[in-house]
């Protein structure tokens, strides 16, 4: 059984699965505690491949059918869904209080697929992540932005204790190779890696590893640490030090391009647009993924909220819209001298 308080949302997770277990606290390390008096979200996980069967979750003969694979039961406030590999149970009791059970099963495809790419060592690696990212992180994000008012942004985060600076943008803008460039040459800190929680001015650090491919550690000249899938390996970034929330310095939206350029971005429709244009269309969002129907059973109704909270933030910060090119050292000097 593991318990995790993040920013004062109270989370006891437990599972089944020893190895999953032991990532599961590794991941969450900054964020364990002993026990917890009350929590606001009990994760239950059963993890199994595609050649194990799961226990049922349910009688689902008394829920309404809302779409496919989503049924609610509006009486004892139930939702259930089966979303390609992951199948859960949600149960809402009072003050918030939040059951989730979730199940694993990978399609024939995909399992197939990874056994093949990654072979059978490397496989746990690929679903353990793939666990925290949808199964734990979903409602925990949730919970942030509803009761917290905290935004969850796609992006990567840096600081040296006196500047702090936030890197957004789709796949392969070179978020993360902007991170490791900044720990390697100038001794930042990532804080964060895919996603950033932020509020108003204020930045607060998320656990994710961050994880860079053989290329950029190669163009780095820094070491890689432990295989996170086939692609990726995870970086060494001691986070012990951490505060609780930074001062936010400046926001840079990134591309990729042939030749550098940096513009200051003064117009804060625009920038708000951006912003929401990049989770939407990364969607980093938990309601675009198994969540979507909470709302008919007036759950985690965060939508309206989430737009407010980020035009707070798009107002309170220095926003400039970076073009990054493969001079990875005048990019270093270009953000830091801005």
């Amino acid at each position: 059984m593991i318990y995790i308080n993040i920013y004062g949302i109270k989370v006891k997770v437990t599972i089944q699965n020893n190895r999953l277990e032991i990532f599961v606290r590794q991941y969450y390390a900054l964020f364990l505690v002993d026990i917890l008096d009350d929590v606001d979200l009990e994760i239950y996980i059963d993890k199994y491949g595609y050649f194990w069967k799961p226990s049922m979750l349910d009688d689902l003969s008394h829920y309404t059918t809302v779409w496919d694979d989503i049924k609610v039961d509006f009486k004892n406030k139930k939702y259930f869904f089966r979303n390609q590999e992951i199948s859960g149970l949600l149960t809402f009791e009072n003050n918030w209080k939040t059951v989730v059970r979730w199940y694993l099963c990978p399609r024939k495809i995909h399992h197939i697929l990874h056994i093949f790419l990654q072979w059978f060592k490397r496989i746990d690696k690929y679903y353990n992540r793939f666990i925290v990212k949808s199964l734990i992180h979903d409602p925990i994000f949730i919970l942030l932005e509803k009761k917290l008012s905290i935004n969850i942004l796609h992006a990567t985060a840096v600081t040296n204790w006196t500047k702090t600076f936030i890197f957004t943008g789709l796949w392969w803008s070179w978020k993360s190779t902007l991170a490791s460039l900044f720990l390697a040459k100038k001794w930042y800190k990532i804080l964060s890696d895919n996603y950033c929680l932020v509020k108003d001015n204020l930045l607060y650090p998320f656990p994710e590893l961050p994880r860079i491919t053989k290329e950029t550690a190669n163009l780095l000249w820094i070491e890689a640490w432990d295989k996170a899938d086939w692609i990726k390996s995870y970086l060494k970034n001691e986070l012990s030090w951490l505060k609780k929330s930074y001062h936010i310095d400046k926001v840079f939206i990134c591309s990729y391009a042939q030749k550098s350029s940096l513009m200051a971005l003064t117009e804060k429709e625009k920038v708000f647009e951006l912003l929401f244009a990049i989770n939407n269309y990364t969607k980093e969002f938990p309601e675009y993924l198994n969540l979507a129907m909470l709302a008919l059973m007036d759950q985690f109704n965060t939508w309206r909220q989430r737009i407010l909270s980020l035009e707070k933030f798009t107002h309170s910060n220095k926003f400039f819209l970076l073009q990054n090119d493969k001079d990875l050292n005048s990019n270093l000097e270009t953000i830091e001298n801005v």
